[in-house]
């Protein structure tokens, strides 16, 4: 073999090496891409099976229809046993006074006439209405309007 063939056939093995290169290349950036898409996919799957993971602007929608309820009220109540220092959670409140606005919340106090029971559960919520010597009045998505007949107005 003389030098030319010797470098014709290296260049050969260079450019097939090189093609080798870049097809291994394109399958892996296909196949993170792939992975990427997936994670993404299984991540809003989730987002949409976690009820906790509600958009904030849609956290005062429960509350629609006791604007009513309030209408000539200046005051009431707000009860929660939820942990404050958990973002959604004063999102949910202050979507609620948002949305009864002009009516204001007094968070924790449960003096009032009118009260709103949000609890991580219904059950929390109607023990401590029980508890208080309230009467739970209406029910709507996890939330309960109570009425305390010793109240102030």
């Amino acid at each position: 073999m003389d030098a030319f063939s010797t470098n014709l056939t290296t260049s050969k093995k260079q450019g097939i090496l090189r093609r080798n290169l870049k097809i291994t290349l394109l399958v892996a950036l296909g196949l993170i891409a792939a992975f990427d898409i997936f994670t993404a996919y299984a991540r809003a799957v989730f987002q949409i099976q976690d009820r906790t993971s509600i958009p904030l602007h849609s956290l005062g929608f429960q509350f629609i229809g006791l604007e009513n309820v309030f209408k000539d009220i200046h005051t009431v109540g707000y009860y929660t046993n939820k942990d404050l220092k958990q973002p959604l959670a004063v999102a949910q409140f202050e979507q609620a006074q948002y949305m009864l606005v002009p009516t204001v919340l007094d968070l924790n106090h449960t003096q009032w006439r009118w009260d709103i029971f949000d609890c991580t559960s219904p059950q929390i919520a109607l023990e401590a209405i029980k508890r208080l010597g309230l009467v739970p009045m209406k029910a709507h998505n996890g939330i309960i309007l109570a009425y305390n007949p010793k109240g102030i107005e």
